[in-house]
């Protein structure tokens, strides 16, 4: 998650987009307006400054055309980031954020589909996979148990079909 919302930022940068925009463009995207999580605990939505992705210290030094910087998005999955630190100290954001992502494939709030809670903390959340069976037939073969020749082959038959 931390490394979506810079590869944004990088994104706005690209399009040299000033950094305030980009912040009411991720706000715009991740708090609508009529929220239910705040509709019902009649709260407002919380926003992100430039202070949720980057240091207090860079942020005042911004101006107001200024972009974001480029962030290493590999450095910014691996260290913590003030980005990171949101989410782990954020309890709103997290439930928004959790809500925004279940939107995205329907409501499934009513069925057990094994979606994390809201008040689980997105960082450490983790779903466990299904298994699906065609019936049609059953694929029991893993990568692991073919042998090297087997991969060989499949390669091979792979290009000459290509």
């Amino acid at each position: 998650l931390v490394a979506v919302f810079y590869a944004a930022l990088n994104s706005s940068m690209w399009q040299r987009l000033p950094h305030q925009k980009a912040l009411q463009l991720l706000n715009d995207l991740c708090f609508p307006e009529h929220c239910p999580i705040c509709a019902e605990g009649k709260t407002s939505c919380p926003r992100f400054v430039c202070e949720s992705f980057v240091s207090k210290t860079f942020a005042s030094s911004m101006t107001q055309e200024e972009t974001f910087p480029w962030f290493d998005l590999t450095a910014a999955q691996l260290r913590e980031s003030p980005f990171s630190q949101l989410l782990e100290g954020s309890e709103s954001v997290r439930s928004h954020l959790a809500r925004l992502y279940q939107g995205a494939f329907g409501d499934w709030s009513t069925e057990p589909r094994g979606l994390v809670s809201t008040s689980t903390s997105l960082t450490s959340a983790a779903v466990e996979p299904a298994v699906m069976e065609d019936q049609r037939t059953s694929l029991s073969t893993t990568a692991s148990e073919m042998s090297s020749e087997d991969l060989e082959e499949t390669t091979d038959n792979d290009s000459k079909s290509s």
